[in-house]
């Protein structure tokens, strides 16, 4: 069996402006709310973007309207016509509608807001521009002279306090991960419902958690862990030790005594599964003579994960065989 190498207006008058249709239809746009009701994050972030991508210039009176209503030209304006509001807003009331977070659980889709100290503004929160997440990356209409961008806050969040709208539909998926869980099934298929919003990973990816298993996301691919593949994955420190995915699970071949099982490649390890034997990752040195000597098809599928063994190396059981490898001698195998 072939496999992969183990290896993101002023007065009254509304605005008008057109739309660049190709930056809009390059991704389909999230499934459409009703006003003030819920909403998923994929639909502000592509609300948001229709006002960055059509260059809405700043105003704080009229109306700019496109496909998604017709909303004040502002700051508060811009957050509401993402969040798909009955009407433009401004800094005070968006209080009204939003919840205060810690800035650590800041998501797409939720906001920036001040409104004190002579600071009236409001931005969009799209993701951190660093690892030490001092420097947000928003989505804002600021200022005359000025259009709809994204853009980094170079210097921290200045005082803004880090609100959720109360009707965003935190668990809805979107992107990537929403691409990859409808195309299995959705809630129907073999993941389930989603049981906890879209969070960042470990090591730099995106995974959202379902009720039997996760999508996991690294650019620019993302794809789905569950059953007890997940479960050995995370028993043995996930994404930390073996990197990202980098395929579904798929039907892995007929070992000797005619078990067959499933498979799945991390970027440093497959694991291997079958009933009678339980899911065990295969790695390394005794990885790559498993490979050479013809995988599952060949010595079966392991039993054990690896273990210690005496001078310094480690073993790992097959169903037909043991494969050994020491620091001295390299690798080699036993019958069991």
């Amino acid at each position: 069996m072939r496999r992969p190498l183990l290896r993101r207006a002023m007065g009254a008058l509304t605005l008008t402006l057109a739309a660049i249709a190709t930056t809009l239809s390059a991704a389909p746009a999230a499934t459409a709310s009703d006003e003030d009701g819920p909403i998923g994050r994929g639909e502000v972030m592509d609300r948001a973007w229709s006002w960055v991508a059509e260059q809405v210039p700043y105003a704080n009176v009229g109306c700019y309207r496109n496909q998604f209503g017709c909303y004040r030209p502002d700051c508060s304006g811009f957050v509401s016509m993402a969040w798909h509001l009955s009407q433009s807003l401004d800094t005070l009331h968006l209080w009204n509608v939003t919840a205060d977070i810690p800035a650590d659980d800041l998501q797409p889709g939720d906001a920036l807001l001040r409104d004190s100290g002579g600071w009236h503004h409001v931005a969009l929160f799209v993701r951190w521009a660093d690892d030490a997440h001092t420097q947000p990356v928003v989505r804002e209409e600021y200022d005359d002279g000025h259009v709809a961008e994204e853009r980094a806050w170079g210097n921290g969040l200045r005082g803004f306090s880090p609100r959720r709208y109360n009707r965003l539909d935190d668990l809805m998926p979107y992107g990537s991960i929403g691409a990859k869980y409808n195309g299995m099934g959705g809630p129907g298929g073999v993941l389930g419902p989603p049981v906890r919003g879209e969070r960042d990973s470990m090591m730099g990816g995106r995974f959202q958690q379902f009720q039997s298993g996760i999508i996991i996301w690294h650019p620019d691919a993302a794809f789905a862990v569950h059953g007890d593949i997940l479960g050995e994955f995370w028993a043995t420190d996930a994404e930390r030790a073996w990197g990202f995915p980098t395929m579904d699970e798929a039907d892995a071949a007929l070992a000797p005594d005619g078990t067959r099982g499933r498979y799945q490649f991390f970027e440093r390890g497959l694991i291997l599964w079958s009933k009678p034997t339980g899911a065990h990752m295969v790695h390394g040195e005794i990885y790559q003579a498993f490979h050479n000597a013809g995988h599952e098809h060949a010595v079966g599928y392991p039993l054990t994960d690896e273990v210690d063994e005496a001078g310094g190396g480690r073993a790992q059981r097959f169903q037909k065989v043991t494969i050994h490898w020491n620091p001295s001698r390299g690798t080699w195998t036993t019958p069991n």
